[in-house]
């Protein structure tokens, strides 16, 4: 685990191999009539030394990957939008390296980070990248009601925003009243680049306070006011769809857009960052790859096509699933690609969420009650479910940490696995579910039909398969469950607005990251999909007030962010959990089921046996800049 409390110093690494720096052909043209400066300005004075993964690579080439559907933007930015501060490592030991700061320190009290950034690092259209650009987020952008109307809960402490100092281009300070004890972790992880992504130079011109026309500007370009254009425009957010459709915007990252994300786009491309701040051992500034090529597929059988003909150099979000493992296994050869092994990290192979914050007069005491929730668990075979979508991978089990973890809870990972439908059938009867209609389906106690919905996202992996599934094991004991395929744009604007039933989703913490992201174990964001409105309440944007315990949790989080002593961070962690096994919020089918990736044979430099998640975003964390073509 790494280093979180005292005073602790991320020593500069690193630091540039060599100063006779290299540069991909196809920019030799534009050096030459003088429209670009030199590699060596161009990476400033201290580039990021990345070791290549098996060897030094070779420039050219147009990555060729897919997307499916109009709102895919994760895909995007997990495969080559990672560029925070400090980043993990591929194989997530714990271990925080240097990014774009190349070194920080952390007051004794952990209220007061220092970094150093990297000298004559440049954003893509190269202007300077310098403290003054995260101040600009965090002192213009984060504390704007209409621009940041929810806070992000890594850079609150007890809903203070952070304060930043700015002692040089190079150095800033960011600073709380009280202790942030999982900030550092935080900066490493998928949430850490929204420091880093707004360059001050191009952004502020879409603010009133830096530009007097901005909301004259942004009506004169059909828009409501400044802010949508703010947003549209820079993107503001990490998981923005925006940051991907402004070919102006200018990017830290190894690629910039060429042909944007917009509605209706059948592809998606980049071109290599000319000012990009990393090299490898040889002193090649990186990335080794010319450009990308992302088709935008409507639907994921189509890309799977894609990936048996030979056609996509890297896939791992839509197709490389258990379902598709045996055609997949069979076309290796045929499409000249290899699958490459992914270890998977989370707490369940997915999360089934009642809505215990349901809207619904009828159902909501229903959904409230645990006993109904304990019975629907006790209405599945797990092993069946395993056997047939897992292919026999994985062993039955709740939501949970993973074992061998300092936060296992063995209560949370294996109460109501036992498949048992006269317990089911007993537990429902006992809660006022006993009358049945002429369909001997159950009625709700006011004599009504009970119908409960069951939704997943049909083009994320196999979550539509099990949910199917669900639905017949509820059907068997009474309960009248219907599955509804459902794209992510509805599901998201049904589960964030709490109307859904029940959602089937992918799990998150298996492991360091329940620190980061514990949604699915108390109502922490709008993604813990089980009481939305309970965590609306908690993170200040409107919500439901909630029952003690739940505030009780939200205490021992706070607590957590409050010590930097690991000790005490993972006793209060337990803490925590014991009242989530006792309130049974979720139910799970497996344990995580090991990944694969789709890799070309042509494409060097992929690293096997690495973990995938989404608080340590996969590719991402792989240094995808150093992702080459073997000639």
């Amino acid at each position: 685990m790494p280093v979180l409390a005292g005073v602790s110093m991320l020593a500069l690494a690193g630091a540039a191999l060599a100063v006779d720096y290299k540069q991909a052909p196809m920019l030799d043209a534009a050096v030459t009539d003088g429209s670009l400066p030199p590699v060596a300005e161009r990476v400033g004075a201290a580039p990021r030394v990345i070791t290549p993964v098996s060897e030094v690579g070779q420039y050219g080439g147009t990555f060729r990957g897919g997307m499916v559907g109009g709102n895919d933007r994760n895909m995007l930015f997990t495969y080559f939008g990672y560029e925070p501060l400090l980043a993990w490592d591929a194989d997530w030991t714990g271990e925080i390296q240097p990014n774009i700061a190349s070194a920080y320190s952390v007051s004794e009290d952990s209220k007061s980070f220092t970094f150093t950034l990297r000298e004559g690092m440049k954003w893509s259209d190269g202007t300077p990248f310098t403290a003054d650009d995260v101040a600009f987020f965090v002192q213009d952008v984060l504390p704007d009601e209409k621009l940041f109307p929810t806070k992000p809960g890594w850079l609150t402490v007890e809903g203070e925003l952070p304060t930043i100092s700015v002692a040089s281009p190079t150095e800033f300070t960011l600073s709380w009243t009280k202790p942030n004890g999982l900030f550092i972790l935080n900066a490493a992880s998928v949430y850490g680049v929204q420091l880093t992504m707004l360059s001050k130079a191009y952004c502020s011109q879409f603010l009133p306070k830096y530009n007097p026309e901005a909301d004259a500007n942004a009506k004169a370009a059909g828009v409501a006011d400044w802010t949508e254009q703010m947003v549209n425009m820079c993107g503001v957010g990490i998981e923005n769809i925006q940051r991907w459709r402004n070919p102006e915007r200018p990017t830290i990252e190894a690629w910039r857009i060429t042909e944007p994300y917009v509605a209706g786009a059948t592809r998606v491309a980049l071109e290599r960052n000319p000012y990009y701040w990393k090299v490898d051992t040889a002193g090649n500034q990186l990335p080794y790859i010319d450009g990308l090529s992302m088709s935008v597929n409507a639907e994921a059988q189509t890309l799977l096509l894609s990936v048996l003909a030979g056609e996509i150099d890297y896939e791992v979000r839509h197709t490389a699933n258990t379902t598709n493992l045996p055609v997949l296994s069979e076309g290796q050869e045929a499409g000249n690609f290899r699958l490459s092994p992914r270890e998977s990290r989370v707490g369940n192979a997915l999360t089934i969420s009642v809505n215990l914050n349901s809207h619904d007069a009828v159902k909501a005491p229903i959904f409230a009650n645990k006993d109904f929730r304990i019975a629907l668990s006790h209405a599945l075979d797990r092993q069946a479910i395993i056997d047939t979508v897992y292919l026999g991978q994985g062993t039955p089990r709740q939501v949970a940490p993973l074992e061998g973890t300092p936060f296992y809870n063995e209560k949370l990972a294996t109460q109501y696995l036992e498949y048992n439908a006269d317990e089911a059938n007993r537990l429902l009867d006992s809660i006022g579910l006993d009358k049945r209609g002429s369909n001997g389906l159950r009625l709700a106690p006011d004599g009504s039909p009970l119908v409960v919905n069951v939704a997943a996202v049909t083009a994320l992996g196999n979550m539509a398969d099990v949910a199917e599934l669900l639905v017949q094991y509820w059907q068997a004991v009474g309960v009248d469950a219907r599955f509804t395929a459902m794209d992510r744009t509805r599901f998201y604007e049904e589960k964030t607005a709490s109307q859904h039933d029940i959602v089937v989703w992918g799990a998150t913490s298996g492991g360091i990251d329940v620190y980061i992201d514990p949604r699915d174990y108390f109502p922490f964001s709008t993604e813990s999909n089980f009481a939305v409105d309970w965590a609306k309440f908690y993170i200040k944007d409107g919500g439901v007030e909630p029952p003690d315990y739940v505030k009780q949790q939200w205490a021992l989080y706070d607590a957590i962010k409050a010590t930097s002593n690991a000790d005490e961070q993972a006793k209060l962690v337990g803490q925590l959990l014991d009242i989530s096994a006792e309130q049974f919020y979720q139910i799970g089918v497996s344990s995580a089921i090991q990944g694969f990736s789709v890799v070309s044979n042509k494409l060097g430099n992929v690293p096997d046996d690495t973990p995938t998640g989404w608080i340590h975003p996969d590719p991402g964390t792989l240094n995808t800049e150093q992702f080459y073509f073997k000639q």
